[in-house]
């Protein structure tokens, strides 16, 4: 590498739209056509229990039946209706935060690869950016000099690349990782509520809030990084970089010397 200063990432202002229109129309539109569904679970759920009293009441019979009884059926017929909305709008609201977390990774990879690509070999670099785990790829940007994990909006966006974790993967790292630092993903129940409540990764919530809330942290994420960024503001590269830069030439060799003779070579 040069001493020479260059470009190593460049997001022109006129670019923004191209990565925030497509994460604004998907969130807006999940909002209006999906999650607004789910406005009045309360009111559905007392229609419900109403609607089994009205029926149970045709049936009566005051010489054998309990009015108790159809009450509490009635009761519990809410209480149902009550808990299967609230259990779909969650899965819903989670299947919405996966895809929309990972539009964003794939739409922040895609640019990466395009940007190291100037100044770098694009065949060694690009499958690297695409196998790396989020984290790493926060490394890779961080070493070119921008900020990102110190800022506020990254907390939110970290808790939103664990909740798509738990949700694709149930237990494992990631349930722990997120249920210690991160409990209010895991519904009403706080371990300072409870002392021995333990969080499964089946109760795993996230309110429409907490969606719009991810969705802040991404727009804010876009927005944090700088029109231009420089050779000379880059920091020490991270230690894995060249190892995985060694395993890339190691795959490209061997895919050259499976080559017929006039196929060339890959460079």
């Amino acid at each position: 590498m040069t001493a020479r200063n260059f470009t190593t990432f460049y997001l022109a202002k006129v670019d923004l739209p191209v990565v925030l229109e497509p994460h604004k129309f998907y969130v807006s539109e999940a909002r209006k056509r999906l999650l607004a569904q789910f406005s009045d679970i309360e009111r559905e759920a007392q229609e419900a229990e109403a609607e089994h009293l009205e029926t149970s009441g045709r049936n009566f019979d005051p010489d054998r039946d309990d009015p108790a009884d159809a009450y509490e059926d009635a009761y519990q017929k809410g209480v149902s209706r009550w808990m299967a909305l609230t259990e779909m709008q969650n899965t819903i609201t989670l299947a919405l935060t996966a895809g929309m977390f990972h539009q964003f990774d794939k739409a922040l990879r895609d640019k990466a690869v395009r940007e190291f690509s100037h100044w770098l070999d694009r065949e060694k670099i690009g499958p690297i950016i695409w196998d790396l785990g989020f984290p790493r790829l926060m490394e890779l940007l961080e070493w070119l000099g921008m900020e990102i994990v110190e800022k506020d909006f990254f907390r939110k966006l970290d808790a939103c690349r664990q909740v798509v974790n738990v949700y694709k993967h149930g237990d494992g790292n990631a349930h722990r990782d997120l249920s210690s630092k991160f409990p209010e993903y895991y519904g009403r129940f706080k371990e300072e509520d409870l002392p021995w409540f333990r969080a499964r990764h089946e109760d795993l919530t996230v309110s429409e809030a907490q969606f719009v809330e991810f969705s802040d942290a991404i727009t804010a994420f876009w927005l944090n990084i700088p029109e231009y960024s420089f050779w000379s503001q880059s920091r020490e590269a991270p230690t894995w970089l060249g190892l995985e830069i060694k395993k890339q030439e190691k795959r490209l060799d061997k895919m050259n010397s499976t080559l017929p003779a006039r196929g060339g070579r890959i460079d």
